[in-house]
């Protein structure tokens, strides 16, 4: 080319990176094979053949072997414990028959077809062959908040079994889609199934596009992310009905979308007879399993993993400081400081691995560099006999090595910095902080700190880590890998909540672990008779001198549990506290959204009216921030805990706040809030393209950027403990975890102190007014604190979508309690008065 006729280059250039799918040849799994199916040509349409060659992609990264599972049920009953019901062994063969037939060419017969027809062709059909009668509802089906149809029993027609939304082929089923739907494009089909829950005409709802089968359900936390899929155009293409995994793969939609599975039947339950659908009986039995499951990893959490991960470090200090070294109470509180950030890593891996928030699947270096190819190494060392394990570990890792431990390590700070070779964006929010600054004293950076100076030794660490993610099969009475997925954050932060309040101790005599009063506590083993001795050291109740245990100030091995609300209580305090406050800001809110929507319509009134004179008017992305400021008025609420402990009742209270929002919303179909997400959404994307990070746009769902953005404008906490104030943070980090946005900065909400105690400046003004002082309000000196608390202000309103963003979040942070720092201790001397 010659000199100065280069291409215009922008400073900011695009590239293309490569979507990698790994197969092994000799030995694939379920997906793969499906993946591989997906590659041959069976379309005629290339535009379709096309899509189902992109969809591979997301199949080998985001689908699990038969269905998408979406947290709704327990994967351990619908793989195992399903299969022992008597529906299992009946015979899908005459409906699969059928539903291939209406099914043959789907994609090129029913692609830009509009629902209505879809359903007259293709649902009405499907829905007569899994057995329901469908009657479609009078309202407006183009309205967000009404069903389109309702299901019914053939034998029961005045019961609705099920609501039925339909529509057109292929849509987005978590977004708007002006692409595939010319009548509902702004529509969130996700969002809407909240609003129909919400009206509670039924308790499961079937959301289908033709190609994607869903099933939502009215009794689980998260309405509009909680679900169960089964992509039914794959499952009935896939060759002859005999094979065993088309079987398989066809019972996991038959059973459960067919008019049986939504029928009531008398079972017994708990030693009761009880109502209850198929459904129901899986969704219930699922969530008594995630519970059940959780109780037994507590268990496992005090007795075994949280003290031989402590007496891992200590093993370390000793072997590196000399074996006699001292090692006192304020060592030991250290010791249990960093051991408890370091299980609120391995949880959060094992929790984001098992739910595909991180590219363990989608990127095979990060897969070798990830805790669940560790477990696995682990596990295969250790067997699948509980009895044999300690020995066969011993045979593979030393207790003076760190293999294992530098690697986690480096995953760690993976996560934290982010790895464009292993597709791991920034994540950071101080959970996994690896190299912090000599200035910051937060309790992170101290955790973070221990942990790079002290290891545990591959011995203690390997059987940790085997202990917390397998346990042993109640049928098989074989190791099994713990399925983290069926556990919801609030189990998981009542797994460590208990622990805040004990204390790592070493054993100075033999002690043993008895009865008293229901509790287990620990006495002195000399103390008891001869009896109770045999009895403790038969049952393996024995703490030996020297060893490491759990204590609390009551010498109880483990805490009773009475710290911990059950789930209902809390829902109903949330529903009871909160749910007014948002009925009321609602109230006020619609009539300055329909404002903003006449404005909208105006805007393009006159930009159509200025095209048809020739004039070139504004740009249309103006229209999008019409209204922006009513997103800071809709979200200035705030809901505070003043003893949060694991973050239980804020947890829930985000979820709550997100479902009655898209409620809201959904009468709505532009709204700025939409706008504001989309923003949102934009601008990771783009951040992931500097970091060259591939995501897939569509898991950046606006339920999942909302419920983010009411973490960061609507949470508040306190505790007294400054372990809880962590891990309070790491059950909403969890639950309101987005891919390819880092995590949100919570230090200014979540906050380590005394709730019952304190002074407002307001109650100063008071006391100075009475003994004729000169009020603090008054003063300029106290200026400055109106400057400061303007700081944590700006802080909240900070959307914290980019690793910049937190990182100005931090700043702003502590400038802001370093303003606040001197009045502070002003009026601290006034609360000791």
């Amino acid at each position: 080319m010659a000199p100065g006729n280069e291409p215009l280059l922008s400073d900011k250039q695009s590239a293309i990176r490569p979507r990698i799918l790994t197969v092994e040849r000799r030995n694939p799994t379920t997906i793969q094979l499906r993946v591989l199916r997906r590659l041959t040509w069976t379309e005629s349409d290339p535009y379709y053949q096309y899509e189902k060659l992109r969809a591979a992609y997301d199949l080998a990264t985001w689908s699990e072997d038969y269905f998408n599972n979406r947290a709704l049920f327990s994967d351990y009953y619908l793989k195992e414990k399903l299969k022992e019901f008597p529906v299992w062994k009946e015979d899908p063969k005459p409906v699969y028959l059928k539903l291939r037939e209406i099914y043959q060419g789907a994609a090129s017969r029913f692609g830009g077809q509009n629902k209505q027809d879809l359903y007259r062709d293709l649902i009405h059909p499907a829905i007569d062959i899994l057995g329901f009668v469908a009657r479609a509802e009078n309202g407006n089906q183009n309205a967000a908040t009404e069903p389109h149809y309702t299901l019914y029993s053939p034998q029961n027609s005045g019961s609705a079994l099920a609501s039925c939304q339909v529509y057109p082929w292929d849509r987005s089923l978590d977004g708007k889609d002006d692409r595939r739907d010319a009548e509902t494009p702004e529509e969130n089909p996700g969002a809407a199934v909240v609003s129909l829950l919400e009206q509670g005409k039924s308790n499961w709802i079937v959301v289908t596009n033709g190609r994607l089968w869903r099933l939502y359900s009215q009794r689980t936390h998260a309405r509009a992310t909680n679900y169960y899929e089964i992509d039914l155009d794959e499952v009935l293409s896939q060759s002859g009905p005999h094979a065993p995994e088309i079987n398989e793969s066809f019972r996991y939609f038959w059973l459960l979308f067919r008019s049986q599975a939504f029928e009531p039947q008398e079972v017994d339950r708990e030693g009761k007879k009880q109502s209850l659908s198929l459904l129901d009986q899986l969704l219930l039995y699922s969530q008594d399993y995630a519970k059940e499951l959780g109780e037994r990893l507590k268990d496992r959490v005090f007795a075994d993993i949280f003290p031989h991960l402590g007496a891992g470090f200590i093993h370390f200090v000793r072997e590196r400081d000399g074996a006699h070294t001292e090692i006192d109470q304020e060592t030991l509180d250290t010791v249990y400081q960093g051991t408890l950030t370091l299980l609120y890593r391995l949880l959060f891996l094992l929790y984001a691995e098992s739910r595909n928030l991180l590219p363990e699947r989608e990127v095979r270096s990060y897969f070798e560099a990830s805790l669940t190819k560790l477990k696995q190494e682990i596990a295969e060392a250790a067997g699948t006999l509980e009895d044999q394990i300690g020995e066969r570990l011993k045979k593979r890792y030393r207790d003076d090595e760190y293999k294992l431990y530098d690697r986690l390590c480096s995953l760690f700070a993976v996560v934290d910095k982010g790895e464009a070779a292993l597709n791991v964006p920034v994540y950071n929010g101080g959970l996994f902080i690896s190299n912090p600054e000599q200035s910051d004293d937060s309790p992170e950076a101290d955790a973070a700190r221990f942990l790079t100076t002290n290891k545990v030794p591959d011995l203690f660490l390997a059987r940790a880590i085997d202990l917390l993610a397998r346990a042993v099969d109640s049928k098989r009475q074989d190791l099994v890998a713990i399925d983290f997925k069926s556990l919801g954050v609030r189990q998981l932060g009542s797994i460590y909540e208990g622990l805040l309040e004990f204390r790592l101790r070493i054993a100075g005599r033999k002690l043993a672990i008895v009865k008293e009063k229901g509790r287990d506590v620990y006495e002195p083993f000399i103390d008891l008779d001869k009896k109770a001795q045999e009895r403790a050291e038969h049952q393996e109740r024995v703490v030996r001198k020297g060893q490491v245990y759990l204590e609390n100030d009551k010498h109880e091995r483990k805490a009773t549990g009475s710290y911990y609300t059950p789930d209902h209580i809390v829902e109903h305090i949330v529903e009871h506290a909160v749910g007014p406050i948002l009925k009321e800001k609602f109230e006020a809110m619609r009539p300055k959204l329909r404002e903003a929507q006449q404005k909208r319509r105006a805007f393009f009134d006159k930009q159509q009216a200025l095209r048809k004179q020739g004039i070139r008017g504004e740009p249309e992305s103006k229209a999008d921030f019409i209204g922006h400021e009513l997103v800071d008025d809709l979200f200035n609420i705030k809901v505070l805990d003043p003893a949060m402990g694991s973050g239980h009742f804020l947890v829930e209270a985000v979820d709550y706040i997100t479902d009655k929002t898209l409620d809201f919303l959904n009468g709505f179909p532009w709204n700025p809030v939409i706008a504001h997400l989309a923003r949102m959404r934009e601008t990771i994307l783009e951040e992931m393209e500097d970091q060259e990070i591939t995501i897939d746009p569509k898991r950046l769902t606006d339920v999942n950027l909302l419920k983010r953005h009411v973490l960061k404008r609507c949470i508040y906490g306190v505790d007294i403990n400054p372990m809880a104030v962590e891990l309070a943070k790491v059950s909403l980090w969890l639950d309101c975890f987005t891919l390819g946005a880092p995590l949100s900065f919570l230090d200014h909400h979540l906050r380590c102190g005394n709730s019952l105690v304190g002074v407002t400046v307001e109650d100063v003004d008071k006391i100075r007014a009475e003994t004729k002082q000169l009020t603090l309000s008054a003063s300029s000196d106290w200026q400055g604190l109106l400057q400061a608390i303007q700081g944590m202000i700006e802080v909240g309103g900070l959307p914290d979508v980019t690793s910049a963003q937190v990182a100005r979040s931090r700043t702003a942070y502590k400038s802001a309690l370093w303003n606040l720092e001197n009045f502070q201790k002003i009026l601290n001397i006034h609360t000791a008065r």
